[in-house]
Formats: structure tokens, sequence, C-alpha cells
């Protein structure tokens, strides 16, 4: 009997126990619908959030190309970080000139190369030879060629080599020469942008006769260029531009006789700057002559005009832009330009492009050229009359040279022919044998 009453006690217990779960479920569930249509935030609140993204990877990008030498170059760094801050940290380091092409292969090959280095389009042969250059064709290409279409054409075209384009131009840079315009008139000369050879040197002779100027010319410390420029203007003159450049005409051909007379006859004249010391004088001479009106013509390069004529200007000298007188009847000028290139082994080639379209594109140009620097893109807004005269100079640039065959000819056109041959040490045809023979151990050597 006991275990009866245990049994109905215990079921009874279990009965009382089931009623109030039942009960307590009820209650739950009334309480889940009413705060879901009351707060629907808290209702939401069970439901498990999406995780949050994760954060953007700011990356490193080196970007040797901070040109001090340029006034524009903190604006434009500055833009351009701006521009890019959310996906990069740009790193701008300074070009050192003097040691730019040991930087950048010893930064090659190393492993570790900075994203972006400076370097003259024209000289990238080596580069693209071995292989360690980027090929920038397909995204200057992308967009039906939007990034292409954006730089002066000519510019471009230095940094091509067998059809594919691995150096992107930032500005031009070439010889030119800049006049005193008042010392012109008082010479009773007409200002022209373009002169032939007679003409440049029938300008020096009135400077010197009527205008109280002994001296006509000052160079920009590379009298060389007078050389030079003769040759290729004489060479394209009769189609062998290219044969110039490649080493196929030979030392004794009339191209460099002729060019070499000319230039004789300029010094013997006494029209060049100071007389005697012509050939050795400095750029700092030069400038320094023309901004005291003691000359009224100085051979210049194009990246630098902008400073030279503030200069003038604070001087209180009218001075213009002309072209470099030509020896043929062709216009041509050696030079080149300023550009960039992305080595083949950069660690961010992807973001280095990105940088470089920012770099290079219209708004940051913008202020390049507002500065006055003659911008190889052709979207930028020049409002410098002169600088706009450079832009336009820049179509007649001719970038490849005999002296660039090897380093001996280099230094012996740059350095020895003149002043074996003007100053009187060598006759035309020594000067035309050691020429012939430098051309031919360079064109063996290829």
């Amino acid at each position: 009997m006991i275990k009866k009453k245990g049994f109905k006690a215990a079921s009874l217990l279990m009965l009382c126990g089931l009623m109030i779960a039942l009960s307590a479920c009820g209650s739950t569930k009334k309480n889940n619908v009413d705060k879901a249509s009351t707060s629907p935030s808290v209702a939401a609140s069970e439901t498990p959030a999406p995780s949050e993204s994760a954060p953007v990877k700011i990356i490193n990008v080196e970007f040797y190309g901070k040109i001090v030498e340029f006034s524009s170059t903190d604006a434009m760094m500055a833009e351009v970080k701006d521009e890019l801050k959310d996906k990069y940290k740009i790193n701008d380091i300074q070009v050192d000139w003097g040691n730019l092409e040991k930087v950048v292969k010893t930064g090659i090959a190393s492993g570790t190369p900075a994203d972006v280095y400076q370097f003259w389009p024209q000289a990238m042969k080596t580069f693209v030879d071995n292989g360690q250059a980027l090929d920038l064709t397909p995204y200057l290409e992308a967009d039906g060629g939007k990034w292409k279409d954006s730089f002066n054409q000519t510019l471009l075209d230095i940094g091509k080599y067998d059809g594919k384009y691995y150096n992107v131009p930032l500005a031009s840079n070439f010889s030119l020469m800049i006049v005193n315009k008042d010392l012109f008139e008082k010479a009773g000369l007409t200002v022209s942008d373009t002169w032939s050879w007679d003409q440049f040197m029938a300008a020096n002779q009135a400077l010197k006769d009527k205008a109280g100027t002994p001296f006509g010319f000052a160079s920009h410390g590379n009298p060389d260029w007078l050389f030079r420029n003769g040759i290729m203007s004489l060479a394209k003159d009769q189609n062998k531009l290219e044969d110039l450049a490649a080493g196929k005409i030979a030392g004794n051909d009339p191209i460099y006789g002729t060019t070499l007379d000319n230039i004789k006859k300029l010094y013997d004249s006494q029209l060049w700057y100071p007389g005697k010391g012509a050939l050795t004088a400095t750029m700092d001479e030069n400038k320094s002559a023309f901004l005291q009106g003691k000359v009224g013509i100085i051979g210049w390069v194009a990246s630098d005009t902008a400073a030279f004529l503030k200069s003038a200007q604070e001087k209180g000298i009218n001075a213009v832009v002309v072209g470099w007188p030509t020896m043929g009847s062709s216009d041509v000028i050696l030079g080149g330009a300023d550009g960039l290139f992305i080595p083949a082994n950069a660690p961010h080639p992807e973001a280095a492009v990105e940088v470089l379209k920012t770099y290079l594109g219209d708004k940051v140009q913008a202020i390049n050229a507002a500065a006055g620097y003659p911008t190889g893109n052709k979207n930028a807004v020049i409002e410098d009359p002169n600088i706009k005269k450079v832009v336009g100079l820049a179509a007649a640039i001719f970038p490849h040279e005999l002296e660039q065959l090897s380093p001996k000819l280099t230094d012996y056109v740059e350095k020895q022919i003149l002043a074996n041959y003007v100053l009187g040490g060598s006759s035309l045809k020594d000067v035309a044998s050691d020429l012939d023979k430098l051309i031919k151990e360079a064109t063996a050597a290829k």
C-alpha cells in the first residue's frame, strides 16, 4: 500500500511539473511575439550580425622621382599622395642625377628596386634589352588607349622600343635658344621662332656692331650642342639621320667638316662669349653674362627655361624663346625627355602603374604646366607663351645620336673634337681620322 500511495504522489508531481512547463513555454512564446512587434531593433539584435570588412591594406610605394630642381615637384607630389592616400603610402625619393644610372642598376640587381624610377626614355635601351623594364603598352592601350592619348606623341615615342613602350614622359628636354628682345630691336633685328645658321651668324654680328654687346652667344655649358645639332641637321637634309645615329656615316663625310668649319668661324669672328675662353666658359658664367646684358643670345635647355626666364624678368630683361639655328634646311634638334619607368621586378607593379597614371595625369600635370614646365601631358593648359613655344619646338626632337654608340665617342664629341679643331690643334683630316676610328670601334662592338 505504501508503494501505491507513493506512485500516485509521484504521478501527481509529474503532472504538475508538466503543466508548469507548458505554461512557461506559452509565456515565453508570447513574450517573443511581443518583443518582435514592439521593438524591431531588439529582435534584430538576436540575429547574428555580419562580420565587418577587413581594413584596406595600405601599400608602400617607393617613387624614385622627386626632382627638386622643379619648383612644381612638392605640389605635384602632395596632390598625388592626397588622391591615393586610401590605397598607397608613397615615399618620394630625390633623384641623384649624377649617379642615376648606378642607382637604378643597383636597385634592380638587388631584387628589391623602387617601384618607379625617373630615367631618360631615350637611354632605356640597356634596360629593355636585359628585360629589366616593365612593358607599359597594355596599360597605355587599355580603355581604348585613354592613357596613351593623354601624352604628346612625339615625347611618348621616345620611350618606345621594338614597338613597345617602356618609359612615359614627364617633360620635354632639349636644346633651344633664348634671346634678349630689347637688344635685338636695338640692333635692328626681328625675333623669329626659327632661323638658319647664316641668319644666326648675321644676328650675332649685328648685336656686336650695333647693340654694343661684344659677343652674341653663350652656351648652357655644352658647346658640343653646336656640333651635335649641326651634323644632325645636315644629315636630315640627306635623309641620313638614322644612318648617322647608327654609325654608318664615315668620319670624312662633309657633314662633319661643314659643321666644324661653321663653328670655327663663329669662334674666330669673336662672336662667342667671352672670346678666347668660349669653349671652357661655365654655365654660371654664361648665365651671368646674359642677365647682365653682355650677350643677346644664349643656348639653353627646355626643362630649365621657366626658371631662367623668371631670372631674366627680375633683371628687367625681355627674354623670349627661339629655336636652335639649323645648319641644313631641316629643323631637327638633339634632346629627349625626362620620363619614368617601372622595373620588371618592381614589388608592386600594379600600384606603380596607378601612381604613374595619377602623377602624369591631367590634374597633376596642370600644376607642372602652371609652374612653366613643358609637360608631356598634352591636355595640360599652358598659359605662358614662351612655354607654349617650347612645347611646340619639341616636335623637332630626334633622340638618337652618334655619340651614344660608345663611351669613347661620347667623350670625344663632348670634350675633344671642338677643342682639337676650333683651337687649331688638329687639321680637319686629323679630326676625320680620329672620328672614323671611334665610329668603327663602336659599331664593331655591337
